[in-house]
């Protein structure tokens, strides 16, 4: 498991990740997001933004609650690699 980034916004089904810039590799897409509890709740579908320190859109799973989603605002998401 490796740090993705942080929460920065909840887009109805979607999150928008700042990613943590002390990484080396940019994950790509379709890689699994989890919480810090280990939880699966995305895939990663799109990378934008500046190349020296991107965002990502991660698609949410469908059995993510709403509730879940907005209390995942400014914490930081994992990858699995």
């Amino acid at each position: 498991m490796e740090r993705l980034g942080i929460v920065l916004y909840v887009l109805d089904l979607n999150l928008v990740v700042r990613w943590e810039k002390d990484k080396k590799d940019i994950p790509k897409p379709n890689i699994i997001v989890l919480t810090k509890k280990m939880k699966k709740i995305g895939k990663i579908k799109e990378i934008f933004g500046p190349v020296d320190c991107p965002y990502f859109l991660v698609k949410i799973f469908k059995n993510i609650t709403s509730l879940e989603l907005e209390a995942l605002k400014k914490e930081r998401v994992y990858t699995l690699k």
